[in-house]
């Protein structure tokens, strides 16, 4: 039943039990969280190419999820 709690709850075990956040892995995507300790070695220039990309992405999908009630209105 713990695990079905804390997959609903998109929390760790660990957390439902002692409340503290698990700090080895704060992304619940593991694949994601490799990639950013990867990133973690880059030199600065890289790092802000890749928070600017992540950046502009947030931003499209923000946009997208604006404008999806508009279109969904316009279609009717």
């Amino acid at each position: 039943m713990l695990i079905k709690l804390a997959d609903t709850l998109a929390i760790t075990i660990d957390y439902l039990l002692t409340g503290n956040p698990m700090e080895d892995n704060p992304l619940a995507n593991n694949r994601l969280f490799k990639r950013f300790r990867a990133v973690e070695h880059f030199d600065d220039d890289d790092q802000e190419a890749i928070i600017k990309r992540i950046d502009a992405m947030i931003a499209k999908q923000k946009m997208q999820s604006v404008l999806q009630p508009f279109d969904d209105a316009v279609s009717v």
